[in-house]
């Protein structure tokens, strides 16, 4: 059975990541791709990611390409299919880009990445952890007309 996976980190305040990276756009997309071929090169790198944090409350997660949560500092949350939500959709369909959407009332960026044969790395942030805007999100992710 292969492992699909899609890796979610997820920021909620502050302006710098536990490295003192300035959060910017470029700056998130090189983390992102580093942690993602740290995932290609060692798998077990995975559980290593509750405890990597980018802004004050970052947090990451595993899903597969179904769309179904494998990692998550909630566990109660693995599990859990996500599939039905339409930015999750566009996420298993484009595999790589960013995509900005509103949970919860807030407002975020999700950057992701390939992380394998058929894994999935992303990076959640709150929008008002960055400096500067972001251009290259596509900000019809949750498909509304």
């Amino acid at each position: 059975m292969k492992k699909e996976i899609l890796l979610t980190i997820a920021l909620s305040s502050g302006i710098f990541s536990c490295s003192g990276m300035q959060i910017t756009e470029q700056n998130v997309i090189k983390e992102l791709q580093q942690t993602a071929e740290s995932i290609k090169k060692d798998k077990e790198s995975i559980y290593k990611l509750d405890s990597k944090t980018v802004g004050k409350k970052g947090y990451f997660y595993l899903m597969n390409s179904n769309g179904r949560i494998l990692h998550h500092p909630k566990k109660g949350l693995i599990n859990s299919d996500f599939s039905r939500f339409t930015f999750i959709q566009k996420i298993l369909e484009k595999r790589n880009g960013c995509i900005s959407f509103n949970a919860d009332g807030t407002k975020r960026y999700l950057f992701f990445n390939e992380a394998g044969r058929d894994e999935i790395l992303c990076l959640s942030i709150d929008m008002n952890e960055f400096n500067e805007p972001v251009y290259g999100c596509d900000s019809n992710a949750e498909g509304k007309k």
